[in-house]
């Protein structure tokens, strides 16, 4: 009769183990979720085993399940160690570490499968029928190596639990402290077992490993179930951190730090620094425009260190089939040409290529801006004209790039002399125009004559040649019922006396 109930609870076991492997086999796909099948798959097999042989009829049917269950075990340890690695986020190197911590398994188990040959795990065997049947059997001079063995990696697995829990926070450790209770289960039924070995010698021991391994595994699969650790990594860290350029960056549903790539801490170092379980949002420099991002929001923001750099951020929600949230996915994504490109296509439609100051379109649209201004405060305003005398030659006997350096010079020496808000702008050829507000008539005609002097006195170096050149300004005093246009008109027209008076002069429209 208890051998009957024996078998039954061995089978009930078997049955919620391989219903366990059943429901983490329809997670989403992800390491984690493998380990976790590869563990359970072991523990279904080392459950078949132990079937196996208390259902034997001879020594050699049971010690047939002895060497499965054995086989279910030994790799049982090693997925155990791997899950928890792997879920730990610990790398392990996998020809170095990882395919020797299988192949050390498969020797034993090939020790194991071998021993009538060479005595090395058993040296004999006989099977034990009673009030539960086993196999008893006369240990090798291996055994005890071998059965340390997946002892040692489950101390290991343990371990790589217990070193997170200083390192995570909020729930995340209480999530480490449940793991911890799972990974506890066999050490307490195995301390079970051999104090009954070692205080009851004679008697016959209910061996209860098999089981210990697979409440273990069904400990292990709710336990990070509830936390969605399975649909979490398989969503994000399993496929996007291994492939995309951009910063990546995991939180749970309270903004709480998950993960992240190499790539999101060379953008924000600090995220280096940040436990898991920590607030994100608690970074001194996490940019204020991400704290209030809606789903599939686009947020563009600048972070300056040596220099500036721009980018585009995205936010994604992780959910669950019942659309219910369990993570944030935050990607970053830089911008800096692009943004540099635009300044450059902005400026271009603005600004002068060669002189660097406002194209003809531009400096009318501030000029008319500016009059606007100046009218509204009852301010004096004035337009001017200025045009380098005989430019033509310069361009004859030197050449146009000559021509070139001579207009940039012009644009530095004008732009020197005039105050920072002062209008200036390049009207056409080499000609140049400016706008200028709140002066009585001499202090403008004065600045007129600082230009005329400046410009006199400049030399402009081109191929180891210096070219000296003289400017003639006209300059008109902005009335009552003058446009932006007329005004340049007349200050035009003051140009062109200067010019006729001899060059090289100031002339104000209306005076001779």
């Amino acid at each position: 009769m208890e051998n009957f109930i024996q078998v039954l609870s061995v089978i009930i076991t078997l049955a919620l183990s391989i219903f366990v492997g059943i429901l983490a086999l329809f997670k989403n796909q992800s390491n984690k979720r493998n380990y976790f099948l590869l563990l359970q798959s072991m523990v279904i097999l080392s459950l078949l085993g132990y079937l196996l042989e208390i259902s034997a009829g001879n020594a050699e049917e049971a010690f047939t399940g002895a060497k499965v269950l054995n086989f279910g075990a030994y790799f049982t340890a090693v997925f155990t160690f791997l899950f928890t690695a792997d879920y730990s986020n610990i790398k392990l190197h996998p020809i170095y570490i990882k395919t020797p911590l299988i192949l050390i398994s498969s020797i034993i188990v090939f020790l194991m499968w071998t021993t009538k040959y060479h005595g090395l795990i058993y040296i004999d065997y006989f099977f034990i029928s009673g009030s539960y049947q086993y196999l008893s059997f006369t240990p090798g001079d291996l055994y005890f190596a071998s059965h340390l063995y997946p002892v040692i990696l489950m101390i290991l697995a343990l371990l790589n639990i217990v070193f997170q829990v200083k390192k995570w926070t909020g729930r995340y450790r209480k999530k480490l402290f449940s793991l911890i209770i799972c990974l506890s289960i066999p050490f307490f039924f195995e301390g079970i077992y051999y104090i009954n070995v070692f205080t009851r010698p004679n008697a016959q021991i209910f061996y209860i490993t098999p089981y210990s391994m697979a409440i273990m595994s069904l400990c292990l699969f709710f336990s990070v179930l509830r936390f969605n650790i399975f649909e979490i990594i398989s969503n994000s860290t399993a496929t996007a951190m291994d492939h995309i350029r951009e910063g990546f960056i995991l939180v749970d549903e309270d903004n709480n730090y998950l993960s992240s790539n190499s790539a999101a801490i060379s953008i924000l170092p600090e995220m280096a620094k940040i436990n898991r379980g920590e607030p994100l949002f608690s970074l001194p420099l996490w940019p204020e425009e991400l704290k209030k991002m809606d789903d599939s929001e686009l947020v563009e923001f600048p972070i300056t260190d040596k220099d500036t750099r721009y980018y585009r951020v995205s936010m994604s929600l992780v959910t669950l089939k019942n659309r219910s949230v369990i993570a944030k996915i935050f990607l970053f994504r830089e911008i800096t040409d692009n943004v540099n490109l635009m300044r450059e296509l902005e400026k271009a439609a603005y600004m002068d290529s060669l002189t660097g100051i406002f194209n003809r379109r531009h400096f009318i649209e501030l000029a008319n801006m500016e009059i606007n201004r100046a009218l509204r405060q009852n301010q004096s305003i004035y337009s001017a004209m200025l045009d380098l005398d005989l430019f033509k030659n310069v361009n004859d006997t030197y050449g146009h790039a000559a021509g070139d350096a001579v207009l940039k010079k012009t644009a530095e020496v004008i732009h020197a002399a005039i105050r920072s808000y002062d209008l200036l702008g390049r009207y056409g050829g080499e000609e140049f125009v400016l706008l200028f507000s709140n002066l009585e008539t001499d202090e403008a005609l004065k600045l007129m004559e600082r230009i005329r002097e400046n410009m006199e006195n400049a030399i402009t170096v081109y191929e180891d040649i210096k070219i000296k050149i003289t400017c003639s300004i006209g300059m008109a005093r902005f009335e009552e019922n003058d446009t932006l246009e007329n005004s340049i008109k007349k200050a035009d027209e003051a140009l062109y006396n200067a010019k006729n008076a001899g060059r090289n002069l100031v002339k104000i429209y209306g005076t001779k």
